[in-house]
């Protein structure tokens, strides 16, 4: 009998611990759900969401309505809850309020702090090494160092002369003088094109987590402000649903030697310096051999 009423104990401070949680999560949602609603009350959504109960269980969660009516307490997986996140326009801290409310681990996309200097540090220790171009890039494609071969292939200033929202890949991309290398020909014009597109799709999916940050939106809106073109490329670099290979990028190098421009092929090669993707070593590896010939031209 003593059994079956330790037994019977442990059942019920279980499902009171299991109630506890349930209704911290719940709680948490709804923390979310009504802050997002407020944002919008004076302001038309792009998308036309109003951010109701009704509106979550109708297009997120059809159990919610059983939820907030104590009918199910059920604990929903992590796929759904990142769901109703998505829903509701996270931010990663939002997110991981909610995440942490249920007892699941929270997002951790990036290094910070400490960990993300010691990453850094490894990787310019890495790009170093390497016979090839390279930087040093983070998953907001932000270049954090790049050597000399780099800087005298690209014929790029040092970093320290470059403003630092302005260190980006993208930027680099959307240069003046790219863009005009670019326009030497259809076929020029296409990769260059293409790699663009590239780039934003990575950059999308690389900070999918952190797309309603304000860091975020702020960089998008300052990109579209001072790059010319650059919202008409960021619509129309869609989402992709499969693994995408990065594209082989056509560039024009100057010989030391004569000073001609030549078009010259590369592929870049990331190498994680962690277990994290990011930190990354970007180098660029020669494809042909007019690239060979340039590169081999530029060793010290």
């Amino acid at each position: 009998m003593s059994l079956q009423l330790s037994a019977r104990n442990e059942d019920n401070t279980s499902a009171k611990e299991q109630a506890r949680v349930f209704h911290q999560m719940l709680a948490a949602i709804e923390a979310v759900r009504e802050r997002r609603q407020e944002e919008y009350r004076e302001r038309r959504h792009p998308q036309l969401k109003r951010f109701t109960q009704q509106e979550l269980n109708d297009e997120v969660c059809p159990t919610y309505k059983n939820w907030l009516i104590g009918r199910s307490q059920r604990m929903p997986s992590r796929s759904t809850l990142m769901g109703i996140a998505d829903y509701l326009e996270c931010r990663l801290s939002e997110r991981n309020d909610i995440l942490l409310a249920a007892q699941y681990l929270p997002e951790q996309p990036g290094w910070e702090g400490d960990s993300l200097r010691q990453a850094l540090e490894q990787a310019k220790l890495t790009m170093e090494t390497l016979p090839y171009p390279a930087i040093v890039v983070t998953h907001t494609l932000q270049v954090h160092a790049a050597n000399e071969l780099f800087l005298r292939l690209m014929e790029v200033p040092s970093l320290d002369t470059i403003p630092a929202h302005q260190r980006t890949i993208l930027h680099f991309l959307l240069h003046p003088k790219f863009r005009a290398n670019a326009m030497v020909s259809a076929e020029a014009h296409a990769t260059w094109r293409q790699h663009v597109l590239y780039a934003m799709r990575h950059f999308k999916q690389q900070n999918a987590l952190y797309q309603y940050d304000a860091w975020y939106q702020q960089f998008v809106k300052r990109c579209c402000d001072e790059i010319p073109d650059f919202q008409t490329y960021w619509e129309e670099a869609c989402e992709v649903t499969r693994q995408e290979v990065a594209p082989t990028k056509m560039v024009f190098a100057r010989m030391p030697t004569s000073g001609e421009l030549l078009p010259i092929r590369i592929r870049n090669m990331m190498i994680s310096v962690s277990s994290k993707t990011y930190p990354a070593v970007a180098a660029l590896l020669p494809v042909d051999e007019a690239a060979r010939t340039v590169y081999a031209s530029l060793a010290p």
